[in-house]
């Protein structure tokens, strides 16, 4: 519990870092130069969903269930890591030049990129699958609040160099894990036969956090592709707001996903009735901020982003009824089916998932914008848990 509780003050402070500079930023650079920036991170977030590998996921997993043979699991994941550097590149420079927003911006893009490498290549899922992550996650948020106090103290930075120091500070966490990590360990050199083998199991739960990505947290990049810059901003504010509330409930996979996993291995019922009372905890809280988040929508957005961002009060309540049925797909899930490696089944659950929210965002955004998108995500996530609740129903 004592982990979890410090995994929680992290997690919030890693949340409170953006919205620190959100108010700045939307006053500094306006409605069109935040609508960059938003899409900028959306960029980041797809570059690391590809360098991470599912990781992330599978990590915590691996490393709970293997004692003696953790230093091959680090090697292996740091040399697929490494090969992947390139190809997310490719497709960071190949989506921007898709997304008017961001194709004015060299720089932008650029920097873009480099923050969503280091977002990709940390450690923190190391810490994670040894039930210790609390010290490593409140040092990575350290370096965040760093460069988020530089970006507020630095007037007159644009979008690139906001994205520029946001990189710099992730990259200094990085870093720091890699080293506590090598410290120990002693990281086995991986074969290609064992990196091709790390490439093929891993696949499935890449797809699904690619798919997740592309209908959840890149969906300001689909915005601004569909209709401007603009109507980006409007859902990019919103969708921090959600995000940060949402994200309250991701630390808990950190440390409820490894303890399902090890406990299938000698007692499935305890495993079981984890899921059930987390499912249940979870539900109760997400409802409690929809609800909050719901009334509290115009207080919200005037304060935080100015009256300039008033319209993104409709999306805001939108996007909040996302939250109980995010809840439940985490769980369900992220929690229970991939300790079940049920990695197939999750991946085809996310790509329905994305093909509903995409398809709803084709015909949705170009015409209502913001609000359209947020149609989309809740259309989206309905089918994720509806899909979640048939492939566990034996269970």
């Amino acid at each position: 519990m004592a982990d979890a509780g410090w995994l929680y003050v992290a997690h919030i402070a890693r949340y409170a870092a953006p919205l620190l500079i959100y108010p700045v930023l939307t006053r500094r650079l306006g409605v069109e130069g935040f609508g960059v920036y938003a899409a900028g991170l959306s960029l980041a977030l797809i570059v690391s969903v590809i360098v991470d590998y599912g990781l992330s996921v599978s990590g915590p997993r691996d490393i709970a269930a293997c004692r003696a043979d953790r230093g091959r699991i680090v090697g292996e994941a740091v040399a697929l890591r490494g090969l992947l550097i390139l190809p997310a590149i490719g497709v960071g420079l190949g989506l921007s030049s898709l997304t008017p927003a961001l194709g004015v911006g060299a720089g932008a893009t650029a920097m873009a990129i480099v923050l969503g490498v280091g977002q990709g290549v940390g450690l923190l899922w190391y810490f994670q699958g040894i039930r210790d992550p609390a010290p490593m996650a409140m040092l990575e948020v350290g370096f965040m609040l760093a460069a988020a106090l530089a970006i507020l103290a630095w007037p007159g930075l644009g979008v690139a160099g906001t994205l520029a120091i946001q990189a710099a500070g992730v990259w200094g966490g990085a870093a720091v894990g890699a080293v506590r990590v090598w410290r120990r360990e002693w990281i086995g050199r991986p074969s290609w036969a064992s990196i091709v083998g790390a490439l093929r199991d891993g696949a499935p739960l890449f797809l699904s956090r690619a798919v997740i990505a592309a209908y959840t947290g890149a969906g300001v990049l689909a915005v601004a592709a569909l209709a401007g810059p603009a109507q980006a901003a409007l859902y990019g504010v919103a969708d921090r707001v959600v995000s940060a509330a949402g994200s309250l409930m991701r630390p808990l996979a950190g440390v409820i996903a490894p303890r399902i996993a090890g406990l299938l291995t000698h007692d499935p019922v305890a495993a079981f009735r984890t899921a059930r009372w987390t499912l249940a905890s979870v539900f109760v809280a997400a409802t409690a901020v929809w609800i909050g988040l719901t009334a509290g929508a115009p207080i919200l957005v005037r304060g935080l982003f100015g009256a300039a961002f008033m319209e993104a009060e409709p999306t805001l309540r939108l996007l909040a009824a996302t939250l109980p049925l995010v809840a439940v797909s985490q769980v369900l899930g992220l929690h229970l089916m991939t300790s079940l490696r049920m990695d197939g089944r999750f991946a085809a659950m996310t790509a329905a998932g994305c093909a509903a929210t995409l398809g709803a965002a084709w015909a949705l955004a170009p015409a209502f914008g913001a609000t359209g998108m947020a149609w989309a995500r809740i259309a989206g996530e309905a089918v994720v848990v509806l899909i979640c609740a048939v492939c566990l129903k034996r269970h």
